[in-house]
């Protein structure tokens, strides 16, 4: 397996990844903030000890630095090179719609008194709502470097000697 098929597998896993623990907490973590102030009572306990900000602090970066390698791997051709780069802005977008969007409402359902039960579950219903966008953007970065991947797949596969 050449390098430039590595890199970008690996950026495919990690970004597969993502798309898949951004879903996970749509299905699973989301509705669990509607019915406040109990819900958020309830989320609060059980991230005492951790929570997802701590898995995607790490798998986001380390999303951003593969795709980087992989672009740098295979900046000689156009064609992928346009595909990671565009991958790799989306990765950067998904990071800004957290830290823009997502961040300060994790502070109102986590950390702010849970004192008005109707904001807060319209801030729980504003959190679900923005993590289908980045799902979406997750998504489309995921389908980029999974091109990139199918087409460096195809310039580096052997040549097939076929009977006649």
């Amino acid at each position: 397996m050449s390098l430039r098929l590595a890199s970008v597998a690996i950026a495919l896993v990690l970004s597969a990844m993502l798309l898949g623990a951004g879903i996970y907490e749509s299905v699973a973590v989301a509705p669990n903030f509607q019915g406040a102030p109990t819900s958020l009572e309830h989320a609060r306990g059980f991230y005492h000890a951790t929570n997802p900000g701590m898995f995607f602090r790490v798998l986001s970066p380390a999303v951003q630095l593969f795709i980087l390698v992989a672009l740098v791997c295979n900046w000689r051709r156009p064609a992928t090179r346009w595909r990671l780069a565009g991958a790799l802005a989306l990765a950067i977008l998904a990071d800004v719609i957290t830290f823009k969007f997502h961040y300060p409402r994790n502070a109102i359902l986590f950390n702010a008194p849970l004192t008005n039960p109707t904001d807060l579950d319209r801030v729980g219903a504003e959190w679900a709502t923005g993590n289908y966008v980045r799902i979406a953007v997750v998504l489309m970065m995921v389908v980029l470097v999974m091109a990139s991947m199918i087409r460096i797949a195809r310039e580096t596969a052997p040549i097939e000697h076929g009977l006649s």
